[in-house]
């Protein structure tokens, strides 16, 4: 892997943990289970992309923040918990974490495929201690995708964009 690409891939994960650390900071706790939210929308498959409505650490509703972008897979049947939208130096960035049942292959074989069937250019993929990861971009726009395992037996999706 290029030595530039990795120090990409190490800053958006800085910039996502910044993220959540900052939407995380409201006091309360996270919710139990994710089954206790929503789930997200998928249209009539994964392909359509609807604005989807997420249940927050406080149990209200949210919005995927506007600056995620519409090109950016979501995957299918998971449960958003939390999610931060920013400008910096005019770059619009989201992050957003989701939970599913499915493994962190699983999750990391979908967005290999969205990726590359959907136009964009993987730039990175990791895979350590169980975890899976993948750097795209499409244009001016990057992606970054964490799936790790949870204390619950499913994964924790963190997608980190850039656009």
């Amino acid at each position: 892997m290029h030595r530039s690409r990795k120090l990409s891939l190490l800053i958006a994960t800085v910039i996502l943990a910044g993220l959540f650390a900052v939407a995380c900071d409201s006091g309360t706790q996270e919710p139990d289970a994710p089954d206790t939210a929503m789930p997200l929308e998928s249209g009539d498959a994964a392909d359509s992309q609807a604005t989807p409505q997420m249940a927050t650490p406080e149990g209200g509703a949210a919005d995927i923040p506007e600056e995620f972008p519409n090109d950016v897979p979501m995957y299918p049947g998971a449960v958003a918990a939390q999610s931060k939208g920013a400008v910096a130096d005019g770059v619009p960035m989201a992050a957003v974490q989701l939970q599913s049942d499915d493994s962190p292959k699983e999750v990391y074989d979908f967005y290999m495929e969205k990726f590359e069937r959907e136009g964009w250019t993987i730039e990175t993929r990791e895979g350590f201690e169980g975890r899976n990861a993948v750097s795209a971009t499409n244009g001016e726009c990057s992606a970054t995708m964490l799936a790790a395992p949870n204390e619950e037996g499913g994964t924790s999706i963190f997608v980190f964009t850039e656009c």
